[in-house]
C-alpha cells in the first residue's frame, strides 16, 4: 500500500522539486500540497496523510508550532522536517520534539525515498550529513535536552540494565541507520534487530527513535566505536 504524504513548503519551486521527486515512486502517493503552516493543519485533519513532509520556516505558524500542535493532538501522522539550517542545536530540538526525520533541502532523490520508506516503516530517518555532525563529539556534547523533564527522564533510564547488543543497537539507530544496516553490521536477522528495539523501548519507557538518539547523546555512545561498546 502506498504511503500517503503532505508536502508543507511555501516555496513553490521547492515543493514542486520534492513532488517531482517523489510522484514517480509507486511507494508515495502525494494527496496534498500545503503554503503556510495553519494549511498545514487544516491538511493534517482533512486528509489524514502517513507522512508529513514539513518546511521547518513557514509563514503564518512555523514549523516548530506546527510539530507542537500536532504532538499535542496526537495525530499519529509521521514527520520529516525539511530544512536549510545547518545548526546542531535545532536538530537536537527537533528530536526532542519527537520527530521522525530531519533532512536538508540539498538530499538527493535516492536518499529522500529510501529516508522516507524507512520512517514509514518506524526507523528514524537523518540526512547523511545531519547524521554525522550529531555524532561529532561536539555535538554530544551541545546536547539539546534543556527542560528538567527531559533530562531527570534520561537520568532515570540511565540505571537501566543494557546488554551490550542492545547499547550497539541503540548506537547504530541514533547514527540514523535502517534495520536491513544494522542486521547487517551486527551479523543477526532484521527480526532480531526489532526484537531487539522492542525490547529497549520497553525497558527504557521510551516512545521513539528519536528518544533513542536523545538517549545514546546522554550516555556517550555516539563517542565510541562499535567494538568499544561493554
Amino acid at each position: 500500500m502506498a504511503v500517503n504524504i503532505l508536502i508543507a513548503e511555501d516555496h513553490d519551486l521547492v515543493r514542486l522539486g520534492f513532488k517531482t521527486m517523489l510522484s514517480g515512486e509507486k511507494n508515495f502517493n502525494i494527496i496534498a500540497e500545503v503554503a503556510d503552516g495553519e494549511a498545514c493543519l487544516e491538511a493534517v485533519e482533512q486528509y489524514k496523510p502517513d507522512l508529513l513532509l514539513l518546511d521547518l520556516s513557514m509563514p503564518k505558524l512555523s514549523g516548530m508550532a506546527v510539530i507542537a500542535k500536532l504532538k499535542k493532538k496526537k495525530s499519529g501522522v509521521k514527520v520529516v522536517v525539511l530544512t536549510a539550517a545547518e545548526s546542531v542545536k535545532v536538530w537536537q530540538e527537533l528530536l526532542v520534539l519527537g520527530v521522525q526525520g530531519i533532512v536538508l533541502k540539498s538530499v538527493g532523490q535516492a536518499e529522500l525515498i529510501e529516508g522516507l520508506l524507512a520512517v514509514s516503516k518506524g526507523d528514524l530517518f537523518l540526512h547523511s550529513q545531519i547524521s554525522s555532525l550529531l555524532a561529532a563529539e561536539d555535538a554530544v556534547e551541545g546536547n539539546a535536552l534543556q527542560n528538567d523533564d527531559a533530562n531527570e527522564d534520561l537520568n532515570k533510564t540511565k540505571v537501566v540494565k543494557l546488554s551490550v547488543r542492545e547499547k550497539q543497537v541503540i548506537k547504530l539507530v541514533a547514527e540514523g541507520r535502517k534495520t536491513k544496516e544494522i542486521a547487517d553490521i551486527l551479523e543477526i536477522s532484521d527480526r532480531t534487530v526489532s526484537k531487539h528495539r522492542e525490547n529497549i523501548m520497553t525497558k527504557l519507557g521510551m516512545d521513539s527513535s528519536a528518544d533513542l538518539v536523545n538517549y545514546a547523546n546522554h550516555i556517550g555512545l555516539l563517542k565510541v566505536s562499535i567494538d568499544e561498546i561493554q
